[in-house]
């Protein structure tokens, strides 16, 4: 039995529509799978608007910082469905999906067809997954979505009994069988329609043309009206800043509030002020810190991921997951990783104290060290489970800390 998926009121037609076999017939006492933005979690209000949904399937990969990119630079909500297995291997950009705001879903822990195993597996490939991405973001997926979009009665009531929803797709370029770049667009904008969701891949192979593919049906459906939605955990709402003062550091200011993910601080050395950044580059100041400008409303390659002041509190850097640098105030530019080929996304940069120059750190450990900021080593390249996240730098400058974690 085959079934083609129907457009609001109206049959869409075209190859990329998504085809469903046999094995996705459902009984009629089984839950039923969400093929709209209207039937996710929280998206009724989606219901007769012209939106649309970017998925993407298999990943973290190597590709999901490009993808991550294009969404970021034009400022496009998307939803990741990610595989526990890949997750273990690239979790420093599961934590970068999820510190831009990106829901991360289910798509299982090895990619099986959840048709074929017995259900004393399913906690294995469901809960598994769900716990690893709660305990890399703090989020709780939502939605599964099975792989090859195979589905029965059992996966549907095992997916229903965990209290997730199980989210299909609507439009299916299929994009992981390489067709060519204008294929992808071809077939994306071709059957778009209020509602749609789109499947497509940012991990499971080569996915360059996917990403040279996103920014051409982006400006297309912008042509056409069409607004981007998340679904299942959703974009994250704006956040609001909090602070605490301990010891003899400045007095929290008053909060204020960012529509995107706020991803760092640093304090003015000379004043009792501090400023925030968040993931797009916007700055704030607090106290009597100044204000010396931000990125906020520019494009972006990267999503910004930290930021560092100068000693004197007269400026301050930004730095983005690809390792771009950007200077603001008497802070100044002594180069950046941006436009490089990196093993892993910069998480994080640390002034010199009083030497002109500045520290980055990869999540795989790799240190780059500019301008007077002296090289005293790195964890790049060392095959470990260790991920990073800060480096500390030593009063003197002449050496630094690389803080970061492990699965227990």
């Amino acid at each position: 039995m085959i079934r083609i998926i129907l457009a609001i009121g109206a049959v869409v037609a075209g190859a990329s529509v998504l085809v469903f076999g046999a094995s996705s017939v459902a009984s009629a006492q089984a839950p039923h799978p969400a093929f709209y933005t209207y039937q996710a979690p929280g998206g009724a209000a989606t219901a007769g608007k012209k939106v649309i949904a970017l998925t993407f399937d298999d990943g973290p990969g190597p590709y999901t910082p490009p993808v991550l990119s294009v969404l970021e630079r034009y400022h496009v909500p998307a939803t990741f469905f990610e595989i526990g297995e890949n997750i273990l291997q690239y979790p420093q950009y599961t934590r970068m999906l999820a510190a831009a705001g990106y829901p991360v879903e289910d798509h299982t822990w090895t990619h099986p067809d959840l048709t074929t195993i017995p259900v004393s597996e399913f906690p294995y490939e469901i809960d598994q997954t769900q716990n690893e991405i709660r305990s890399l973001t703090g989020q709780t997926p939502t939605c599964v979505r099975p792989p090859y979009d195979s589905w029965n009665a059992t996966v549907l009531d095992q997916i229903a009994q965990r209290g997730l929803s199980t989210m299909s797709y609507s439009i299916d370029p299929r994009d992981w069988s390489l067709p060519s770049t204008q294929a992808i667009v071809d077939s994306v904008v071709g059957a778009a329609f209020p509602g749609a969701v789109v499947d497509m891949h940012d991990g499971g192979g080569p996915r360059y043309e996917t990403v040279d593919a996103l920014t051409q049906i982006i400006s297309d459906l912008e042509n056409e009206g069409y607004t981007f939605v998340s679904i299942c955990g959703g974009m994250s709402g704006p956040e609001r800043s909090t602070a605490y003062s301990l010891g003899e550091a400045p007095a929290p200011g008053q909060s204020i509030t960012s529509d995107k993910a706020l991803v760092g601080a640093a304090l003015d050395g000379l004043s009792d002020g501090y400023w925030m950044t968040a993931a797009d580059g916007g700055v704030f100041s607090f106290g009597d810190a100044g204000f010396y400008g931000s990125m906020g409303g520019k494009a972006l390659d990267a999503p910004v991921v930290g930021m560092a002041s100068t000693p004197n509190g007269g400026g301050y850097w930004l730095v983005a997951a690809d390792g771009g640098v950007f200077s603001f105030g008497d802070a100044g530019f002594y180069g950046s990783m941006g436009g490089k080929a990196l093993d892993a996304p910069v998480v994080g940069m640390a002034p010199g104290p009083s030497t002109g120059g500045y520290w980055l750190v990869a999540a795989d450990g790799g240190v780059f060290s500019f301008g007077g900021a002296g090289f005293y080593g790195s964890r790049g390249g060392q095959s470990t489970e260790d991920h990073f996240f800060a480096i500390c730098v030593s009063t003197g400058g002449d050496g630094y800390l690389l803080a970061g974690d492990q699965p227990a």
